[in-house]
């Protein structure tokens, strides 16, 4: 972790939250003539690159620092924690996310707009039949502009890390580009590569990914998926990987990193002294129109009318908060209107998020992780599915105590059951809130597999290994 950042980002991360969404390419536009500036998050961090000797250099793909979410954020925070105590003095070369994501629709989904980012133009595989000559043409110098980029992050490594968060499923641009580059690693710069911390959702439906996934992880030194859904896809549909299962590096944090801010206090003094739920909606779409038509709003209303455990003051059910945890979510400031709910936009980060959370008698969520890092605080979670299994695998994850994601596009045949298992959750108490403590504490201590898994495929420093040399390309 680097304390150093956290409150710049922090910052950066609430002025995003409240600036107006912008189309296109913000922070500078299209990428301009000549070398192009690898900006603030390509920078080496950790222990090593801060003054103390250095210790392994680990390439880290897909480093999301560099977005705007609680989740990505939270789960490479975790990662680096657990990475620095299996390898002392470890320096992480970044490779950023928005190098690798489809960014063409903009960067509103990264710190401060994408100030000061811009994606490098490189030649990466549309099948993974490409993967072998484009792998050549890297290496020998037609990878297009800014191949050198990628390659300098790599060459002296001694691991290489995919941080598979944000997923490999459907044809996702940055699951083709972060698997080439591990697979090049590997394969041609010999280099130990090792997949971590990612949801793996192979399907039959435009099947272009599986092949990409056998390519790349038949070569790699180690698999490792973050939930069982995860782990039986990937048995079912590539049985030769020898894979495992070692939970989200988020639940490596714990309770006690939750930052009580001023942003927070803040919002506890808007929501007075009533009891309250949190709602976030995720990424994927819900009917939000006219309030007599929409069943987001009815939701929020009949939950809103609960009667809160052991009585509020005045009588009164429960106050809604309505979280928007993304540039995306600002559509619900019109349901928090039109339902005289508490609307939150500027929580700068995780840590602010669990301690809102922490004191909310539930919580209901479309993304994968903020249940995650509520159920570390002990609050219990209604969660909706994603586009992928990943919100079934978190629940999966927590032992099955929060059901399963309803369909966010289908709401209203739901409200009945989301509304029944909202009163479950109130009458369960304390007693459910610690249960799902105990559940965090033990996938905290399963997380340091991560660690070992690391430890055991860095390459050793030694008179003989030359940085960059790493082990011999794996035999066909």
């Amino acid at each position: 972790m680097l304390p150093r950042l956290d409150e710049v980002r922090r910052q950066l991360s609430v002025r995003l939250r409240r600036a107006p969404v912008r189309r296109g390419r913000p922070g500078g536009g299209d990428r301009p003539p000549g070398p192009l500036d690898p900006g603030p998050f390509a920078s080496p961090t950790g222990p090593g690159a801060a003054g103390g000797p250095p210790g392994p250099r680990v390439a880290l793909l897909n480093d999301c620092r560099d977005q705007a979410n609680y989740g990505a954020v939270a789960l490479v925070e975790g990662l680096l924690a657990i990475l620095s105590r299996a390898l002392p003095n470890l320096v992480v070369v970044p490779v950023p996310s928005h190098w690798l994501m489809d960014t063409t629709s903009g960067f509103d989904a990264f710190v401060d707009a994408g100030a000061g980012m811009a994606r490098p133009r490189a030649r990466f595989p549309a099948v993974a039949d490409q993967f072998d000559a484009l792998g050549e043409d890297w290496l020998e110098g037609r990878g297009g502009p800014d191949a050198d980029l990628f390659l300098g992050q790599l060459r002296g490594a001694d691991l290489v890390v995919l941080n598979g968060e944000g997923s490999l499923y459907r044809s996702n641009q940055s699951a083709f580009r972060e698997l080439f580059l591990a697979w090049l690693a590997r394969e041609h710069l010999g280099l130990p590569t090792v997949f971590l911390n990612g949801t793996v959702h192979l399907t039959d439906v435009v099947p272009v990914l599986p092949a990409m996934v056998g390519k790349a992880f038949t070569r790699l030194d180690a698999v490792a998926v973050r939930e069982p859904c995860s782990l039986r896809n990937l048995a079912q549909f590539l049985p030769e990987v020898p894979a495992r299962m070692i939970p989200d590096s988020a639940f490596a944090g714990t309770a006690d990193q939750a930052r009580h801010s001023a942003a927070v206090r803040a919002v506890r003094a808007r929501i007075g002294d009533r009891p309250y739920f949190c709602f976030d909606p995720g990424a994927m779409p819900m009917d939000h129109r006219s309030p007599q038509r929409s069943p987001v709003y009815a939701l929020v209303r009949s939950l809103k009318d609960l009667p809160p455990e052991g009585g509020s003051p005045e009588g009164r059910g429960l106050e809604a908060v309505l979280v928007a945890s993304a540039p995306q979510d600002r559509y619900i400031r019109r349901i928090a209107v039109a339902t005289g709910s508490v609307y939150v936009e500027d929580l700068g980060d995780h840590r602010e998020y669990m301690a809102l959370v922490g004191s909310a008698a539930f919580a209901l969520s479309g993304r994968y992780h903020n249940p995650i890092l509520a159920a570390i605080m002990g609050c219990p979670s209604i969660t909706f599915a994603s586009a992928n299994h990943k919100v079934h695998g978190a629940c999966e994850l927590l032992d099955g105590v929060l059901g399963t994601p309803y369909d966010s596009t289908s709401l209203g045949p739901a409200l009945g059951a989301i509304e029944h298992q909202a009163r479950a959750y109130l009458a369960a108490g304390d007693g459910l809130r610690e249960r799902l403590r105990q559940i965090c504490e033990r996938r905290r201590a399963e997380t340091a597999e991560l660690g070992d898994l690391a430890a055991a495929h860095v390459r050793a420093p030694g008179p003989g290994s030359a940085p960059g040399s790493g082990p011999a390309p794996r035999a066909g």
